[in-house]
């Protein structure tokens, strides 16, 4: 069997097994296992082409090396995340928003989740692609649900908003499908058309203003984990998806308007989910707009192009993926303490547990690009190639950043204010101070590392990066 369909065989296979073993630890640890060995299993395994399936080709490219790893890399510590959170604790969390709802079927319906992003990201057919991100997409429902039954408004909108953009597909793909049989030849109608399938379908995947709602509240509703697989895995899958599609087919650059849709989606989605972040009151809902603004300035930066896109893209997902979960982590040790994360329940929480609210804060920064963290170089590199483009746009990305970070010094100060947390009764203050767990503690102090680290040492990153995605030529000049 090729080496690459192991990365499907593997976690798919050990499922049953985590299933059985989910009212257990084992059953998490062993699920963090298989993820981090099929992390390693994807960075070893050779690129290049698989087989050849019924006329298509399967391939692992660089490019899907570099975003399977960091989608299982990021499934294996947020597993590990909920296995060391305390036990006890499930039974005492009552508020739609936190750790304990269906954190058991996490487990194997993420392991199956990331098994059908596999198979989209090996296959180069946009149809065949947008059926296994579709299936992937209605197992995520579960994830996002749980077993709460207060509201299931975040599972709703998700599974409309990402079911919309499947028929679009379909038409892109059945357009693409009906130029490379006809020779290559492709009329100028024909190219504006498929541009207008694949930009509209892509905009409801990616959370583009005016579709995010489905971003915004998963992350509400949906506990920390849970809420930031989904912020991690579908939009690295969605912009994966795109990359690879730009790529082989270069005649879509040639619409008139889709680059330039792209750029101003992007700024326009930073733009506003930086301002709208600076005005909220709670870090759930900090975490859905602070998510948007990156999303939206990851964007940007794919229409912009030029030699530097894909690196600074690949950079940008990777800072991504440490902040969410090191925000994830922070958050689930802070419900420890308390029943909600708004700004009112969490006064004084910086006092009982300082890592985990400096891990929150660090992890916000980083999203918002702020210097000294490790989002500042790829943001820095946005607003540098915007400067050279149009100074207005150059302006709302600064006010995104802005708005982003002012959001999350909102919340530093409320945890650092007077008076003591709110805890499941409502009432101030806890019976029994409780301490944050050493297992998570070490997660969110490497992480923070991390995410300070890079931001004083950017080539750690970057230049392995580089090498990795040397062979990836993007379209986009």
């Amino acid at each position: 069997m090729p080496g690459a369909l192991w990365l499907i065989a593997l976690p798919i296979g050990i499922t049953p097994l985590v299933y059985l073993l989910r009212r257990k630890m084992l059953g998490a640890l062993l699920a963090a296992l298989i993820a981090s060995v099929t992390t390693w299993l994807v960075i070893r395994l050779p690129a290049g082409v698989v087989l050849n399936l019924l006329g298509r080709t399967i391939e692992l490219d660089h490019l899907s090396q570099i975003t399977l790893s960091l989608l299982f890399a990021a499934t294996a510590i947020l597993f590990l995340t909920l296995a060391f959170f305390p036990s006890w604790r499930y039974k005492q969390i009552s508020d739609n928003r936190s750790i304990g709802p269906g954190v058991r079927i996490f487990y194997p319906s993420a392991l199956v989740i990331l098994t059908l992003f596999v198979a989209a990201s090996l296959s180069r057919h946009l149809g065949i692609t947008a059926i296994f991100i579709e299936l992937a997409g209605i197992l995520t429902v579960f994830v996002i649900q749980a077993e709460r039954l207060e509201s299931t408004r975040a599972a709703l909108r998700f599974l409309i908003l990402i079911s919309l953009a499947m028929p679009l597909f379909l038409l892109a793909a059945w357009r693409i499908d009906f130029y490379q049989l006809s020779g290559g030849v492709v009329e100028a109608s024909d190219v504006e058309q498929t541009a207008l399938f694949v930009g509209l379908g892509f905009a409801l995947w990616l959370a583009v203003v005016p579709f995010h709602g489905w971003l915004t509240s998963t992350a509400t509703e949906a506990s920390p984990p849970m809420a930031v697989f989904v912020l991690i895995t579908f939009p690295i899958v969605a912009l994966s998806t795109l990359i690879h599609l730009l790529i082989d087919l270069p005649w879509l650059i040639d619409s008139l308007y889709l680059v330039e849709a792209i750029i101003i989606a992007g700024v326009v989605t930073a733009f506003v989910g930086g301002l709208s972040a600076s005005v909220q009151r709670g870090f759930s809902e900090l975490l859905g707009y602070s998510t948007l603004f990156n999303l939206g300035c990851i964007l940007t930066l794919l229409g912009l192009g030029g030699q530097a896109a894909v690196i600074t893209i690949l950079v940008s997902l990777t800072v991504r993926v440490l902040a969410l979960v090191l925000i994830a982590a922070s958050t689930s040790t802070i419900y420890l303490q308390v029943a909600s994360d708004g700004f009112t329940q969490v006064k004084g929480i910086a006092r009982q547990m300082p890592i985990a609210t400096a891990g929150l804060v660090i992890g916000g920064l980083t999203l918002a690009g702020a210097p000294l963290t490790a989002g500042f170089a790829p943001y820095w590199q946005l607003l540098r190639s915007m400067a050279e483009v149009d100074t207005r746009w150059l302006a709302l990305l600064v006010l995104g950043g802005l708005g982003v970070t002012i959001g999350y010094l909102r919340g530093f100060r409320a945890a650092l204010a007077l008076g003591g947390p709110v805890n499941n009764k409502g009432r101030v203050g806890l019976s029994v101070s409780i301490q944050e767990p050493l297992p998570l503690l070490i997660i969110i102090v490497i992480l923070g590392l991390a995410c300070l680290g890079l931001g004083l040492f950017p080539a750690i990153l970057i230049e392995p990066l580089q090498a990795a995605s040397s062979g990836i030529l993007f379209p986009i000049h």
